[in-house]
């Protein structure tokens, strides 16, 4: 298959990157001008560079493509970097879209699981129908993958065969930016270890890929995947990579109303001085929260399957070890 990938130098795009090479598939990257990611990530792989950018439709290439994996997009939860987020996310995926028309015979258009929405309750366990709540509603981050899903949904109807996968807390090894380590650090590391309130899922990078190239090969059109992993509270995260770390170190699970305080208290300086925090309102209230969820249908429909997390923890503190930035 001929394969065209953006957000290919990123963690998942670098997971896939490799699983569609072990396939022999024909494979194009779009890269960032200036990426400084993009040299290790394809390093290795046989992978065509396209430079451009998916905010300038005539940076595009005008080529087909059998398959077509949309990944890149800004996973920011601080408001400095709304604009520059909704030109990515939205924007982006709006000229990918138009761009796709004609030109790729299916579509991947990679989500969140936090456009999914947010559960005050362990219990509430949601799916492709749940309806979103006015918790997550706000966030700004999830907003913008939930219009960018809106945008593909609509191309779907108008024939471009489009279908969504929404990844849950990926982790796992060549996470070169640090999206997943500035999570894991505070919750593993360190003499004190601090975990929020409430609870994520948590899925393998490479099990993630391999559910992108099933829902390539087999995803319905217009239709929503769920390539979730595990759903585990902060704190048993927390205790498992400590386990694994053989860290006899202390946990602490942060009240959700303390950690509301600390982030919009450290959110006032980022406004007057473009100041990114270490915690953010939209942290907190995410935090706070439970995102869990089913992935049934991606079982029953694509085949897709996790590995146990304790060894998407070990693997990605082996990878974080190698690469020099944990010890």
């Amino acid at each position: 298959m001929r394969c065209f990938v953006t957000g290919a130098t990123g963690q998942v795009g670098s997971a896939l990157l490799r699983r569609l090479a072990q396939d022999g598939h024909q494979i194009t990257a779009l890269v960032l001008p200036g990426d400084p990611w993009a040299d290790a990530a394809l390093a290795g792989l046989p992978v065509a560079r396209a430079a451009g950018d998916v905010t300038d439709p005539a940076s595009l290439p005008d080529a087909p493509f059998d398959w077509v994996f949309h990944l890149a997009a800004n996973q920011s939860f601080w408001r400095g970097d709304e604009a520059r987020q909704r030109a990515v996310n939205v924007d982006g995926t709006r000229a990918m879209l138009a761009w796709a028309q004609g030109r790729a015979a299916r579509f991947v258009h990679v989500s969140s699981l936090a456009a999914v929405g947010l559960a005050d309750r362990p219990g509430e366990i949601m799916n492709e129908a749940a309806v979103v709540q006015p918790a997550s509603a706000a966030l700004m981050y999830a907003e913008s993958k939930r219009a960018a899903e809106r945008l593909a949904l609509r191309a779907a109807g108008r024939g471009v065969h489009a279908a969504i996968g929404n990844l849950g807390a990926v982790l796992g090894p060549w996470d070169r930016g640090g999206h997943a380590l500035r999570m894991l650090r505070p919750l593993m590391h360190g003499p004190l270890r601090v975990a929020p309130a409430g609870g994520l899922n948590v899925v393998d990078v490479r099990d993630a890929a391999e559910g992108l190239v099933s829902l390539a090969r087999r995803g319905a059109r217009g239709r929503r995947y769920l390539l979730a992993g595990h759903n585990l509270t902060y704190a048993a995260l927390s205790d498992l990579g400590a386990l694994l770390l053989g860290s006899r170190s202390v946990r602490v699970t942060l009240p959700s109303w303390t950690a509301a305080a600390l982030a919009h208290a450290l959110d006032l300086p980022s406004r007057w001085f473009d100041w990114r925090p270490p915690v953010t309102p939209d942290d907190a209230a995410v935090g706070a929260r439970f995102l869990y969820v089913s992935n049934a249908r991606a079982v029953r429909e694509l085949g897709f399957r996790i590995r146990p997390v304790a060894a998407t923890i070990a693997d990605a503190i082996a990878w974080y070890r190698a690469a020099g930035v944990w010890r």
